[in-house]
């Protein structure tokens, strides 16, 4: 949650122009930043895998944590496109690390009827940490200005590396994977992990990649610079931050109740299919002229992104063999990161032909599509039973 504080003031402020032209940047630089980290992921998230399914959990952890720390202190010291590249491209290091070692340790102590709750439970803190990130970088860099903010995001972060030093315990079982054998390097459960991707892909597409980086200017299309309430007025990157933070409050209730329903069905594709529909409806909606229309919209698509990427690492867990589950995760994140990579770029290069209600209203197509085969795996679910118990 804590090393997320930095990044997402990024996603949130600097596609406004008064943001990235103080700190040497253009339109297009933003764009190759904001998509950067997650490119580079598809070779991380491959080293991640591995290692988390051949080294203890702890070490791996900490290190993540502590050079996200190291990323923020990059940006507040950052002009010109060279040092932010580096930053982001550590980032992508740096959150390999802590995504998949930390949905690795759930799937470490969760059971075939605990995996949907308890990714449920990692995803909710996991938004926690979006819409505070979203909330504070807005409404900080008003007040401490952009590289003000980023100096005490960089020491949060690391006070929380230092934290878990102490506190964070050991989850690897202590046979080391469950098996006698140790598997290769190069097997990686592609089969398996395919399909739990594709709605992630979507998923990551529309909201890690379009909304991010188009929010600020989504919202300005309604309100201008600013919005004069009857006491205050309130700036445009702390009301993004507001509005952000607001939004991911509905996929934090989505991803636990998402992940319980599973868990009681036994099934995972009916619950994933009904976020999906939602998910396209709101997007479509957002891309209206009426602004209570696109709000009510906005918080209806957020379903999508809680119940998507609650239940993606619960079905690794059921279908992949516990000493590949690592391996899995990166399968399904790395082609979530191409996904979210080609977000920003593409919704800031459509504005320009499509603008911003149609740049939204693509994205409910392909919110949509995704919930198609969705529907489309039901039935193949049903006929598959958990394959941890099978598989090598």
């Amino acid at each position: 949650m804590l090393s997320l504080l930095g990044d997402n003031t990024l996603y949130t402020v600097l596609p406004d122009p008064t943001i990235w032209s103080r700190v040497g940047l253009t339109l297009t630089w933003v764009g190759v930043l904001l998509g950067v980290n997650r490119i580079v992921r598809l070779i991380f998230n491959t080293w991640a895998g591995v290692l988390y399914d051949r080294l203890p959990r702890r070490r791996l952890l900490i290190g993540s944590l502590a050079l996200g720390a190291v990323c923020n202190v990059i940006y507040a010291l950052a002009f010109g496109p060279a040092p932010f590249l580096l930053g982001r491209v550590l980032w992508g290091l740096a959150w390999s690390g802590l995504s998949i070692g930390g949905n690795t340790v759930v799937l470490d102590v969760s059971t075939e009827s605990t995996r949907g709750r308890n990714s449920g439970h990692f995803q909710m803190w996991f938004f926690i940490g979006v819409a505070v990130g979203a909330l504070a970088g807005g409404t900080f860099t008003d007040l401490l200005g952009f590289q003000g903010w980023l100096w005490v995001s960089a020491a949060i972060t690391g006070l929380a590396a230092l934290f878990w030093y102490f506190k964070l315990p050991e989850t690897r079982p202590a046979d080391g994977s469950g098996t006698s054998r140790v598997p290769s390097w190069h097997e990686f459960p592609i089969r398996e992990s395919l399909p739990a991707a594709v709605p992630v892909m979507a998923v990551r597409f529309v909201f890690a990649g379009v909304m991010a980086a188009t929010t600020i200017l989504w919202l300005e299309q309604y309100v201008g610079r600013e919005l004069s309430l009857v006491w205050i007025v309130v700036p445009l990157a702390t009301l993004t931050g507001a509005f952000s933070a607001v939004r991911v409050l509905t996929s934090i209730v989505g991803a636990p109740l998402a992940g319980r329903a599973s868990d009681r069905m036994g099934r995972r594709w009916p619950v994933i299919a009904i976020g999906l529909g939602a998910g396209a409806i709101g997007a479509w909606l957002m891309g209206g002229s009426i602004i209570w229309v696109a709000l009510v919209g906005a918080l209806l698509a957020a379903i999508t992104a809680g119940s998507v990427q609650a239940l993606a690492p619960a079905i690794i867990g059921d279908r992949v063999h516990e000493a590949r589950q690592s391996r899995g995760l990166s399968v399904v994140l790395s082609l979530g990161d191409i996904a979210s990579a080609l977000g920003p770029p593409l919704a800031l290069g459509l504005l320009t032909t499509l603008g911003i209600s149609g740049v939204y209203r693509l994205s409910a197509v392909v919110l949509g599509v995704a919930g198609v085969f969705a529907l489309l795996q039901i039935r193949i679910e049903s006929k598959l039973k958990p394959a941890a118990a099978n598989q090598s």
